[in-house]
């Protein structure tokens, strides 16, 4: 387990993760925030959004493929 400290609002906070996962989100992380530690909730709810609106897209891709794959 790695841990990431972030401050978040003026508020501290510790996030475990998996040292797997944890490399990833890094990268992902530096991606949306370079490399910010003291994030304002106006920041992270838009990146919350933006997240949420890739993983929309990506489910309806795969969708899609499945769909495809289902009709061969």
């Amino acid at each position: 387990m790695s841990k990431l400290s972030l401050q978040v609002g003026a508020k501290d906070f510790d996030i475990m993760l998996d040292d797997d996962f944890y490399d990833f989100f890094i990268d992902d992380f530096r991606k949306i925030f370079e490399d910010k530690r003291n994030i304002e909730i106006k920041e992270l709810l838009r990146a919350y959004v933006q997240k949420s609106y890739d993983n929309y897209q990506d489910n309806k891709k795969i969708k899609q493929l499945i769909e495809s794959i289902d009709r061969l």
